[in-house]
């Protein structure tokens, strides 16, 4: 089976993201309205629990799989790709048989003295599987992105997805009489379903691409010229730092809230008050803001195998056209999208939230948002160099700039939530410029100015077009469609007109949409 572009990679993960985040949506109302408010705070409550211990147990293996495999296919070493696997799955294993032990051991003091809701008993226990099965999947997907083989993860998302769904809509039919509880674990169960649906494609689709052809890997490998500590040193570059980044970002994303708060009350706000605009930002402003990365983090995916691969191969000029390709594609999706959030926050605001503070809030980020969006594939890059350490030390840095200007800023009268935004933005800023000095200096800068430009003008255009679009019809949601729809059409045909984008690239996208599943 023939490798995939970083391109026909990208596009094939957007589009399993997209169907799979519709899907999702259409998921989250549907159970919403079966267990409530009541059964989606059960849900909420254990949520970040599960994520710490899948960030302990799965140690980022899939991105560290992901490039010792793309390195060793670009060298022909298939008998260190079956190490790597053999370290990776014994880890996980162990790793997840600990975590799987320990949280159901735990559960009754968890539900007694830590949630302080025995409702979530059974919620813990109906979760216990998703450790196992989730922490093997990420050394399975990230064997596929090594091989660059983006088919299988894209099917396997929307089939989870679908599983999920069908299991859920049956079981919590089933288990709705006996309580809510039982409801609400029901729909995990379903969770565990679509996670077992999706690890078991994943195995069967990548079995034969194995360096056996099958997965029995405690068979001893043929000789390779890099020994087993090799693999574990070459797993551990890359495993280690993104984990702690991680645990890091974890732990800075816990903290803020506490720190606006505090800074909010300072500044003479009422704490109902410093409470609602921390909803506004987190739950209403930041999901608009997220809304490209949607493409960027299917480009991050993609870019881990494909650089490693060039370093390996020794491609330098290479890994410098990848860096400017992940500019390039940022800013095409970036520039419009950011410009769009901040001429339209209000309306969307209005019509998503009925809440036109949120707008305030999204017209002061979305400047920004071309740099935030760039940031994972700069970091991708810096780990496809085997330098992690630098993308998590930049991190740091980013948070603790956002975490003390919170401090310095936000507890200011004059300044208050203004404070909160720009240190959001300050640290944005700042993690990406660091980010792309990290790999400047490594394989040299790679900034495409001219496209940059053409870009930019381009969004200035759509702009000004949205600006008189948006005065053609009086429904407030038909003005934000029609300025929308036209907008993104003369943004396309500046783009084409500038040169920035020719038309054989549509071919070229229609030649890589499989006319068949490939199963």
């Amino acid at each position: 089976m023939n490798k995939q572009t970083l391109l026909q990679g990208t596009l094939t993960l957007t589009a399993a993201a997209l169907v799979t985040r519709i899907m999702g949506f259409a998921y989250r109302f549907f159970l919403a309205n079966l267990i409530r408010d009541e059964g989606m705070g059960l849900f909420q409550t254990v949520f970040p629990l599960l994520n710490l211990i899948l960030t302990l147990t799965t140690l980022s293996l899939s991105v560290a799989v992901s490039k010792c495999v793309a390195e060793a296919t670009a060298t022909d070493d298939r008998p260190f790709t079956h190490q790597v696997l053999r370290v990776s799955f014994a880890a996980v294993i162990v790793l997840s048989a600990l975590g799987t032990a320990g949280l159901v051991a735990s559960a009754p003091w968890l539900s007694r003295a830590v949630f302080h809701n025995p409702d979530t008993y059974p919620l813990l226990l109906a979760m216990t599987p998703l450790i196992p099965i989730i922490s093997i999947a990420s050394v399975v997907r990230g064997y596929l992105q090594g091989l660059q083989q983006m088919n299988p993860l894209a099917l396997s998302l929307v089939l989870e997805q679908t599983i999920r769904i069908t299991s859920v809509y049956w079981l919590i039919g089933a288990a709705l009489p006996y309580g809510l509880p039982y409801a609400v674990s029901a729909a995990m169960i379903g969770a565990v379903l679509g996670e077992l649906g999706g690890l078991l494609f994943l195995l069967w689709r990548a079995r034969p691409l194995t360096p056996a052809g099958n997965w029995a890997l405690w068979r001893r490998p043929a000789p390779s010229a890099r020994t087993l500590r090799s693999a574990v040193s070459a797993l551990r570059s890359i495993a280690v730092p993104v984990t702690a980044s991680r645990l890091l970002g974890s732990f800075a994303y816990a903290l803020e809230p506490v720190l606006v708060t505090r800074a909010l009350l300072a500044a003479g706000m009422t704490a109902s008050m410093a409470t609602a605009f921390y909803g506004q930002y987190a739950g209403m402003a930041v999901p608009l803001i997220l809304l490209p990365t949607v493409v960027t983090y299917s480009l991050s995916t993609a870019l881990v195998p494909s650089v490693s691969e060039a370093v390996a191969s020794r491609q330098t000029e290479l890994v410098r056209r990848r860096l400017s390709q992940a500019v390039r594609l940022s800013a095409l999706i970036g520039f419009p999208v950011s410009a769009w959030l901040y001429l339209f926050a209000e309306p969307l605001s209005t019509l998503l939230y009925h809440n036109t503070s949120v707008a305030v809030i999204v017209q002061q980020l979305a400047p920004a948002g071309f740099l935030l969006y760039l940031q994972a594939p700069l970091a991708s890059i810096l780990q496809g160099l085997d330098r992690a350490e630098l993308a998590m030390r930049n991190a740091i840095v980013g948070s603790a700039l956002r975490l003390g200007l919170i401090v310095l800023l936000a507890s200011q009268r004059e300044y208050h939530i203004l404070g909160v935004l720009w240190a959001v933005v300050a640290s944005i800023c700042l993690t990406t410029l660091l980010h792309y000095l990290s790999v400047g200096r490594l394989v040299g800068f790679a900034l495409p100015a001219l496209d940059l430009v053409k870009v930019t003008l381009a969004t200035f255009g759509a702009c000004a077009w949205m600006a008189y679009a948006r005065l053609w019809l009086d429904s407030e949601l038909g003005r934000l469609a029609a300025a929308t729809g036209t907008g993104a059409a003369v943004y396309t045909l500046l783009l084409l007109i500038l040169g920035v984008i020719h038309p054989s690239s549509f071919e070229k996208i229609w030649k890589i949409i499989p006319r068949r599943p490939a199963l």
